[in-house]
């Protein structure tokens, strides 16, 4: 058992470590080599310099929403209804990074080792709850696709993928367990970190009813969603609109992405083999993929998928939909469960995985990651 532990613990942090490496050397090491010509957007509100071009240094992880971030952990929220507004984002993540940066540390490092530490345990947790619930080999697959998939660059940059992938599966998992408070406690950090921590309360609601557990099961879906409701409160008394992160949206969605209308026109006229092909290969291949191994999957990993998904559909944006998608534990444990009956279309997989999280993370130095 110990042994088994051991071995366990070694694969998760080589996966961890190694993919974590490749994304600093390619932001930090080959980016800045790179001939490119210099970036000129006009992005004033994330403190873009025009004629851009990457320099080594910490501030590279704090691009995009990393901007942000810093605004609400260094001076607190702000809303202009119709505007731009950092009230968008979610409370939990600044809040942690804020406590370390009281240790003396700038926010740049700061937010960039909460979310790596993070990413870290939502690895070890989904490791260990698949090991329980599958087999070591399907355990093994759920956390390479998780390490390696492109988007786990925003496990490493200051976004709140690994802080919410850990709360969430932690959630998931304690649910599943029937630790119901434990659920509740983590459900409700999850929440409160982003918005489609508000699909953990209907999906444990449902598999509570289709398992036919105790009421105190409700009552953890149901606090799951304290944190949510909460930064309701905190907006509705600091700017007196309870849906403030909800209005300010309609900013991102007026100069952002696509409509869903949209984008299946491209798919019809062939279009869209770039980014929006991704984005549908997530969304409509990851509903199949949870509905094809729905009976293998446990009911709270399936509900949860699906749960999520719908929340990202009812969005009705696709900026940011790909990175939404890849926050969605049930996916990777459903890749992984199919990569391991199929081991060598597994390592293809990761090989290609791989070239797209380099080429990822030259963009995202670059600033040239339009829908972050």
């Amino acid at each position: 058992m110990a042994s088994r532990w051991t071995n366990g613990l070694i694969f998760i942090i080589f996966m961890w470590l190694l993919s974590r490496v490749v994304v600093v050397v390619a932001m930090q090491g080959v980016a800045p080599l790179l001939h490119l010509p210099p970036v000129n957007h006009s992005y004033p509100h994330l403190g873009f310099v025009p004629n851009y071009i990457p320099t080594p240094g910490w501030q590279l992880f704090a691009h995009w929403d990393g901007a942000w971030y810093k605004t609400i952990a260094t001076s607190g929220y702000g809303f202009t209804d119709g505007k731009y507004s950092n009230i968008a984002f979610f409370p939990f993540f600044p809040l942690i990074t804020r406590g370390v940066m009281l240790l003396g540390l700038p926010f740049e490092v700061a937010g960039t080792l909460v979310n790596n530490l993070a990413f870290l345990g939502s690895l070890l947790v989904l490791y260990h709850w698949v090991q329980e619930r599958h087999s070591t080999e399907t355990a093994r697959w759920a956390t390479a696709v998780l390490a390696w998939c492109p988007y786990s660059l925003f496990g490493t940059v200051i976004y709140t993928e690994g802080l919410f992938l850990f709360l969430s599966t932690a959630s998931l998992q304690a649910f599943d367990n029937h630790q119901h408070l434990r659920a509740a406690l983590w459900g409700a950090m999850a929440s409160a970190t982003r918005i489609t921590g508000a699909a953990l309360v209907p999906a444990l609601l449902i598999t509570a009813w289709r398992e036919r557990r105790p009421a105190t099961a409700y009552v953890a879906g149901l606090a799951t969603g304290g944190g949510l409701l909460l930064f309701s409160i905190y907006c509705g008394i600091r700017f007196a609109d309870p849906l403030a992160f909800v209005h300010v949206q309609q900013a991102w969605r007026a100069s952002l992405g696509l409509d869903w209308l949209a984008w299946f026109r491209l798919l019809v006229d062939g279009l869209a083999f770039g980014t929006e092909f991704i984005k549908a290969i997530m969304i409509l291949g990851g509903g199949y993929l949870l509905w094809h191994l729905r009976h293998r999957l446990s009911t709270v990993v399936v509900v949860y998928g699906f749960c999520a998904l719908a929340l990202i559909l009812a969005s009705g944006s696709l900026s940011s939909v790909d990175r939404y998608a890849y926050g969605i534990v049930s996916l990777a444990i459903a890749l992984g469960m199919l990569l391991a009956r199929y081991p060598r279309w597994g390592y293809a997989t990761l090989g290609y995985f791989t070239l797209l999280l380099i080429a990822f993370s030259f963009r995202f130095a670059w600033w040239t990651w339009r829908n972050c």
